[in-house]
C-alpha cells in the first residue's frame, strides 16, 4: 500500500498539526467514514539538533534526516513532505537520497501566489530562511518578496520558541496578527508569507484571511493531492 511521508519533529507541535490537517483534509476526496478510508501516513518525529541556533549542527542534522528519508522509502512512502520550512535548505540532498518524491513547500506556496495574482508577498520565517535562497528562487518572476526587518524578524524568532517550549501566551499571538497586518500595510503588500511551520500556531485557528498564507496548510493539501489523484 502506498504511504505519505513526513519528515517531522523540527518542531513536533507543527509535525502534529500537519498529521491531523492531513486526517481533516482526507474528506476532501472520500467519504472518510471507517478507517480504511483515510490515507497511510508514516510520521518520523526526528529529534534533530538545532541547527537554526547553531549552523555547525548542520552536518549532524543532514545526516539524521538522510537516514530517515530512506526509512521512508523502505516503509513504502509514495511522498514526502517535511513539515519545516527551514529544513527545505538541506531538499537537494534529501532528494538524491531516494527515489520517492518530496514535495517542496516554497513551490507549493510560489503555485498559490501564481493563481491567485500576487505580485508583492511578505515572508515571515526563522533567521536562517530569511537568509536563505528559498523563497527567491521559488517566487522568481511570479512575485517580489519583502522580508521583515532586524527588530520584527527578532520577535518572530521569539515566538517560535515560545511555542516550541509552549509559554506561547494569547497576547503573543494578538501581537503578531497585529504586527502582520501592520506589515502588510506599510509594505503595500498582495499576502504575508507565514514562512515557517511554527508561525500558523502562533497565528492561530482563527486564520480564514486567504492572503495570510498558511504553509502547512499548504503541505497537507499537496500531499493529499499527490496521494489521492497523482
Amino acid at each position: 500500500m502506498p504511504a505519505i511521508g513526513i519528515l517531522g519533529g523540527m518542531g513536533p507541535q507543527a509535525s502534529a498539526k500537519l498529521y491531523e490537517l492531513i486526517i481533516k483534509g482526507t474528506q476532501k476526496y472520500n467519504r472518510a467514514a471507517i478507517d480504511d478510508n483515510y490515507p497511510e501516513i508514516v510520521l518520523l518525529s526526528v529529534p534533530i539538533p538545532n541547527f537554526i541556533s547553531n549552523k555547525n549542527e548542520l552536518p549532524k542534522a543532514k545526516q539524521m534526516l538522510i537516514k530517515r528519508t530512506k526509512l521512508l522509502e523502505q516503509a513504502g512512502c509514495t511522498v514526502i513532505g517535511i513539515a519545516c520550512n527551514t529544513a527545505h535548505i538541506l531538499l537537494p540532498e534529501l532528494q538524491a537520497a531516494t527515489k520517492v518524491q518530496f514535495l517542496s513547500i516554497p513551490i507549493l506556496v510560489a503555485e498559490q501566489i501564481k493563481v491567485a495574482g500576487h505580485k508583492r508577498v511578505g515572508l515571515l520565517a526563522t533567521p536562517i530562511t530569511l537568509r536563505s535562497s528559498l523563497y527567491d528562487e521559488a517566487l522568481a518572476g511570479i512575485a517580489d518578496i519583502v522580508k521583515p526587518d532586524t527588530a520584527f524578524a527578532k520577535q518572530l524568532e521569539g515566538y517560535i520558541y515560545k511555542q516550541l517550549n509552549a509559554s506561547l501566551l494569547e497576547s503573543d499571538r494578538q501581537k503578531l496578527k497585529a504586527q502582520v497586518h501592520k506589515f502588510r500595510h506599510n509594505n503595500r503588500l498582495d499576502a504575508v508569507i507565514l514562512g515557517c511551520t511554527e508561525l500558523p500556531l502562533v497565528y492561530g485557528e482563527s486564520n480564514k484571511d486567504q492572503t495570510v498564507i498558511d504553509t502547512l496548510q499548504l503541505l497537507a493539501e499537496g500531499l493529499l493531492k499527490s496521494y489521492f489523484v497523482e
